[in-house]
């Protein structure tokens, strides 16, 4: 029983390096300047399942063929859903004559397309949407959350500004709420809050 959970317990401290140093590949998050730090450290470098293989996990030797599969070239499929509220927007630009605007917000993930929309907030350059909406995201390593600004008019719509958005934070931290500055417009900011709800696959290659 006691070697049964050692390997559970090495097995489990693996896919953790595994899932931080392909994270750490990929951690170039739009509009994450804002004196957010890598929480990567030297401790998981490329090097860092090297080390493992060779000294173990916590102390603990690996047997032979316990070695030989964690060494096969596995895959993680960051797979999960993804929850996204929409809370508010602020200081967004006036589009028409009155100096006021319609606004809503178009949600799309990148690979899949999926889109959805928040209800359109009538004459306001502050509004409060508090929507939320889930996507079920297939390679959470590879996919993008595009969030656009859009006025509402009754002949058209008018372009305000939009954020991209890696989802490597909130793979790492689980959930976060953040204020992001909109991309392309004047002025107007997005009040968000993201949370990952994680469904991992494996995949032998």
């Amino acid at each position: 029983m006691e070697v049964d959970r050692r390997t559970e317990e090495n097995k489990f401290n693996i896919y953790r390096i595994e899932l931080k140093v392909q994270l750490e590949l990929l951690y170039c998050p739009s509009g994450m300047e804002n004196g957010f730090t890598n929480p990567f450290t030297q401790d998981f470098s490329m090097t860092s399942l090297e080390k493992v293989f060779k000294s173990g996990v916590n102390g603990i030797e690996f047997h032979e063929n316990e070695k030989a599969a964690i060494q096969k070239k596995r895959e993680v499929i960051i797979r999960g859903v993804l929850s996204v509220t929409v809370i508010s927007a602020e200081d967004l630009p006036a589009v028409d004559l009155m100096g006021k605007a319609d606004p809503y917000v178009v949600l799309t993930m990148k690979k899949s397309d999926i889109r959805n929309k928040t209800r359109v907030v009538n004459e306001c350059l502050n509004p409060v949407w508090n929507q939320t909406f889930d996507f079920v995201v297939e390679d959470g390593l590879h996919d993008m959350l595009i969030l656009e600004v859009w006025d509402h008019d009754t002949f058209g719509k008018d372009y305000m500004g939009r954020c991209i958005l890696t989802l490597t934070r909130v793979i790492l931290e689980g959930e976060y709420k953040e204020c992001f500055q909109l991309d392309e417009a004047k002025s107007g900011k997005l009040n968000l809050h993201l949370k990952w709800m994680p469904q991992p696959i494996y995949r032998d290659t």
